[in-house]
């Protein structure tokens, strides 16, 4: 744009060589006042991409023990009791877990070659996702008996985070995609484009549906989005940088965050991560 501009003044001062030294001064203010016009406007234009995305505040309202030995994939509460899936081959579970001194009774555990992934828990049943082999299992929430397994909808990449909205289960695959999926068939029956603002966001991970939003970790960052399930629109982020800084002073093994489960009576989140020594209770605004 400056590169045109001085072409042009360039043109216009050989074509009139009688313009006076104040002259051209007003030129040059009227052609350096139109290129900072033209560009806070462009600037305005963009703004509107991003203006509709909050940033959600927290407040950190207690910790919780957690395994260190645990990697973590899926985090929920139901029935007022704390569920956590883990993965890595021959070290899969699904448990529940202690709150008093985050330790597990491994009712579940998963034969290799599976890697566990993420859990979720409706009408009683508890549906478990494993990464790459593409299976399902499903079990009895109450007696941890397998009721089924499953083969994933070819519509689906991978096995990442899963929760539910009453109606559906809520898949990530580690793409831009969510999918909602019949509980029955557990055939896929729409998919929504995660994306902020104009771009896409990738490494969908672990879910909770809180409040009639989708809230996702995003896989390597140390944030939540929150997620329009009409619309596929991130709307707020939450940024947990600060408590993935203290997990890793710690804890030297430490990694990602991963795991968010919704306290609907205390209107709390509880969130870890991989191989975290805590859980911590946040509230958002």
């Amino acid at each position: 744009m400056h590169a045109i501009a001085r072409q042009n003044i360039h043109t216009m001062v050989s074509a009139s060589i009688y313009l006076t030294l104040s002259a051209m001064k007003h030129f040059y203010l009227l052609v350096f006042l139109a290129i900072s016009v033209s560009c806070s406007q462009e600037k305005k234009k963009e703004k509107p991409q991003t203006a509709d995305v909050v940033s959600i505040q927290y407040n950190i309202l207690n910790t919780l023990p957690h395994d260190r030995a645990a990697f973590t994939e899926g985090l929920l509460i139901y029935k007022n009791k704390i569920y956590e899936s883990t993965g890595q081959p021959g070290q899969s579970w699904i448990a529940e877990v202690n709150p008093d001194d985050g330790k597990t009774n491994k009712k579940i555990i998963l034969p290799e070659p599976y890697f566990g992934e993420g859990i979720t828990i409706l009408n009683n049943k508890i549906y478990q996702l494993t990464y790459t082999t593409g299976n399902g299992f499903v079990y009895d929430a109450s007696t941890y008996k397998k009721i089924k397994e499953f083969k994933y909808d070819p519509i689906i990449k991978q096995g990442w985070g899963l929760t539910h909205d009453t109606k559906h289960l809520i898949w990530s695959d580690g793409t831009d995609k969510i999918h909602f999926v019949d509980t029955t068939t557990l055939k896929v029956v729409k998919s929504i484009t995660v994306v902020q603002g104009d771009k896409k966001v990738r490494w969908i991970n672990e879910l909770e549906y809180v409040d009639n939003f989708i809230f996702a970790n995003v896989w390597q960052t140390n944030t939540i989005i929150k997620i329009n399930p009409t619309t596929g629109k991130v709307v707020g982020v939450l940024d947990l940088q600060k408590i993935a800084e203290e997990a890793a002073r710690l804890s030297p093994n430490a990694e990602v965050l991963n795991g968010i489960a919704f306290d609907k009576n205390a209107r709390a989140l509880l969130v870890t991560g991989k191989y975290w020594t805590k859980m911590y209770v946040i509230r958002i605004y």
